[in-house]
């Protein structure tokens, strides 16, 4: 897929992750036209270009050409992929590339996009990619910085454009082990990249939330993945849920966990519960926006078989959810376990001080603002080696580092730690790795997500990134002056870096001259029909309805 300006001279198509310019579907018209005349208004006397990003190696920060599904089991909302729906040299439609079907990454239930006949269906219609506006001489006066988001001319062939995300600066070497970004410059060490505090947010995945339990789990009585692991003799409080589930709390004096494991059941019919129960997975990098024809996310790990939910395991974990508190007193501590350490917050209410801890060793103190009576939403986040707070959506400052230091050898051979938590045993483990205790509090938590980082795949390999074979546990990528080094937020699904060139001649950098701007806004995510539309036309499971307006709620800066 090439861009419209070079479509009169252009060369053999080629798969991957395009950007083209948003005049290229005869579908897009009507739209186009408005947003160029907006653009020619308000860019006039700014270099900048607009750009419409078609394919899904950026998803969730930017979404290709997909379907926004809401799922009929559990209620999330999630998207679903769609690109290869359309050939690449000429844009038309596939039928046989059609998704038929996807899994919601909260529940686990199978949605599928057809009908009992094989007929697609109408309600889920493929909407194009986000609209993104590029400033393209940025880099004239700044130097490109890690996790920017570029626009940049393909390796192979500079008349193609290409968008990912910048991780690797010149003159290092990035290597990729455990999910996670290493860089180092000559002899030195490799120390991890870590995200800064607003993109650490927006770079974060739902795994689950609280606020939308499958209804037939309710009806089968089945316990929620929040449940009270206080031990069963304990004569103190215990937090029970008014809501079965949705929300938690706790009241008195002595102390009570609660903790969340990741419980997905298999082959969801909501009409018909499973009778067994449903064990709990690690959390994974299963993404549901690979649902296509050539990548099938629920394959498992050798290693780890049926305990995994996706290809790798994920430990760089954060949880997220309204903190409510009746009291002046008490303490209340939050903890994340990956490869069997804890990662603990913890709030004096009668203070409003937080100390933050690995492994029982204390890291740092800040006050946080969550004292006495109050309600604050709170995410604790441990990604990166590093343990980030944030209370009602600014970052705690803290009086010392919350960060740790640990060798790349250490990060290949970390391992989840399993079967040995049980509930009522106080411990924990990575397949009951998030959780909130109180002490001598009266509280209550709602809304409650739990999310995990992004997880780059090492293996340079296009078979390995859709996990057609054994990943390797860490790849190095060398890097020489005014050369950078790319990947794509969808990193399992993603051609980018690692999988350039040939085997014989690989291309894993992009020269500073290929470079075209920084990608600044998303300003027409997709247009929605309005509720006055019209069916214009329909044809293969594609319809159009106009008028459309777009989609408000999804006009964003890219993080």
């Amino acid at each position: 897929m090439t861009t419209r300006a070079s479509r009169g001279n252009a060369a053999p198509p080629r798969t991957g992750d395009l950007v083209r310019n948003p005049l290229g579907g005869s579908r897009e018209t009507v739209e186009s036209i408005v947003v160029a005349f907006v653009l020619a208004l308000l860019f006039r006397s700014f270099e900048a270009e607009a750009f419409v990003i078609p394919t899904g190696s950026m998803a969730p920060t930017l979404m290709g050409r997909h379907r926004d599904l809401v799922c009929e089991t559990c209620g999330e909302d999630f998207r679903v992929g769609c690109s290869k729906e359309l050939r690449e040299a000429t844009c038309s439609l596939e039928p046989r590339a059609f998704v038929r079907q996807t899994r919601c990454p909260n529940c686990g239930a199978v949605e599928r996009l057809t009908d009992a006949s094989g007929n697609y269906r109408h309600d889920y219609p493929p909407f194009t990619g986000d609209r993104i506006i590029v400033e393209k001489f940025a880099y004239d006066f700044v130097e490109p910085a890690r996790w920017d988001v570029v626009v940049f001319k393909y390796p192979e062939d500079a008349r193609i454009n290409y968008i990912k995300r910048l991780v690797g600066l010149p003159g290092e070497t990035v290597s990729i082990s455990g999910g996670d970004i290493w860089t180092h410059r000559g002899d030195d060490e490799p120390s991890i990249a870590r995200k800064p505090p607003e993109r650490l947010l927006a770079m974060l995945q739902c795994v689950h939330d609280s606020r939308h339990r499958p209804p037939a789990e309710l009806a089968a009585n089945w316990p929620p993945s929040w449940s009270d692991w206080s031990a069963e003799a304990a004569t103190g409080p215990h937090w029970t849920s008014p809501d079965r589930g949705r929300s938690f709390q706790v009241s008195g004096d002595g102390t009570s966990q609660l903790r969340w494991r990741h419980c997905l059941p298999r082959d969801w019919n909501p009409t018909e519960p499973p009778a067994i129960p449903v064990e709990p997975a690690l959390v994974g990098d299963f993404q549901p926006y690979n649902q296509d024809p050539e990548y099938v996310a629920l394959h498992r790990s050798p290693r780890l078989g049926a305990l995994l939910d996706g290809a790798h395991w994920v430990g760089d974990l954060a949880v997220e959810f309204d903190l409510q508190s009746r009291g002046d007193r008490g303490a209340v501590v939050l903890d994340l376990v990956e490869a069997g350490l804890r990662h603990e917050c913890s709030f004096d209410l009668a203070t409003g001080v937080a100390t933050f801890t690995r492994d029982g060793v204390a890291l740092a103190t800040a006050p946080c603002g969550v004292r006495a009576a109050g309600r604050w939403r709170v995410v604790f986040a441990n990604v990166d080696d590093e343990l980030s707070l944030f209370v009602n959506g600014r970052r705690v400052q803290t009086d010392a580092a919350t960060t740790w230091q640990r060798s790349i050898e250490e990060a290949v051979a970390a391992r989840p730690v399993i079967g040995t938590a049980a509930i009522g045993s106080g411990e924990a483990d990575d397949l009951a790795p998030v959780g909130i205790t109180a002490t001598n509090a009266d509280l209550t938590v709602s809304d409650l997500r739990v999310l995990r980082d992004l997880y780059y795949v090492a293996s340079g390999t296009q078979a390995a990134l859709i996990g057609r074979e054994p990943e390797e546990p860490m790849v190095s990528y060398p890097l020489a002056e005014d050369q950078f080094f790319m990947l794509g937020d969808n990193s399992s699904a993603s051609k980018d870096g690692r999988a350039w060139g040939t085997p014989e001649e690989p291309i894993h950098h992009v020269d500073r001259r290929l470079l075209i701007g920084r990608a600044l806004v998303v300003f027409w995510p997709h247009a929605v029909p309005t509720p006055w539309n019209v069916k214009v036309a329909e044809r293969c499971g594609w319809e159009l309805r106009l008028p459309c307006l777009p989609n408000f709620a999804r006009m964003r800066f890219v993080r």
